[in-house]
């Protein structure tokens, strides 16, 4: 019986050992997630709210899960899935040695509250948080259609 309790303890302690050992790799994930091509489509006068696109690359091992955003010219950031109604997304996952395409016909950025009108020409820069926190940093470009 002894023999048996000692086995299953050493069990528990190997699986537990793998799933923070797992944890573990998943924050060390040495190749830092970036965003590609994001443009801003240019808000009709007095808009406050404008729409961003990007691809957003993870050239990691593991996938990669965007949950929040801050901007400079927004009091707050959305994903929106222009394919499901404009319905909000609580995070748009990255796949692993892939990308994200947030584009026009489905998940996008809305940039909400505007603090200023937009021009064509203009930059608007986000930060967009991964689900551990790390920032995934995009410069875009307003831009018409």
């Amino acid at each position: 019986m002894r023999n048996v309790v000692e086995r299953m303890r050493k069990s528990v302690l190997a699986a537990a050992l793998l799933v923070l050992v797992g944890h573990g790799v998943a924050f060390a994930q040495d190749k830092p997630v970036t965003a590609t091509d994001a443009w801003v489509k240019l808000p009709e006068a007095g808009a406050k709210s404008a729409s961003a696109y990007a691809t957003v690359n993870n050239p990691g091992m593991y996938a990669v899960y965007l949950v929040s955003g801050t901007s400079d010219v927004a009091g707050k950031i959305e994903f929106r899935d222009a394919g499901a109604g404009d319905a909000v997304k609580e995070d748009v996952t990255v796949p692993a040695y892939d990308a994200a395409y947030l584009n026009p016909k489905g998940i996008h950025i809305v940039l909400s509250d505007l603090k200023k009108e937009l021009k064509e020409g203009d930059k608007v820069y986000m930060t967009l948080k991964t689900e551990l926190g790390l920032p995934v940093e995009v410069e875009a470009t307003v831009k018409k259609e």
